[in-house]
């Protein structure tokens, strides 16, 4: 019996090269459940822009999980589960709530 050595290092690269329209998330898994393929991702620890007033924002308000459908891999379905932050405006006339946007993954 061969054992074959893998390193996370290639794990990364494979999930990259497969996934890589996800490229602008973090993927952190991906499971095989037979008829479809799931991949569990976060956004990046950015800052991101208030929609309403444009300020940076790294205060966090809360997490929730969006699920979004990407093309069939393998002739199976694949489905993306992100969690993303809910972030609130810093600035004192604002504090607007909004959740972060990642163009091309995740758009309004």
């Amino acid at each position: 019996m061969r054992v074959v050595d893998i390193r996370v290092k290639d794990v990364n690269e494979l999930v990259q090269t497969v996934f890589s329209g996800l490229s602008p998330l973090v993927v952190e898994d991906v499971f095989d459940e037979g008829e479809r393929i799931v991949v569990r991702a976060r956004t990046p620890r950015d800052t991101a822009v208030c929609p309403v007033c444009e300020a940076p924002s790294e205060r966090v308000h809360g997490h929730h999980w969006r699920t979004v459908a990407d093309v069939p891999v393998d002739e199976r379905r694949v489905v993306v589960r992100v969690r993303v932050r809910r972030l609130v405006c810093p600035t004192r006339d604002c504090r607007h709530t909004f959740r972060e946007q990642v163009p091309g993954v995740l758009d309004r």
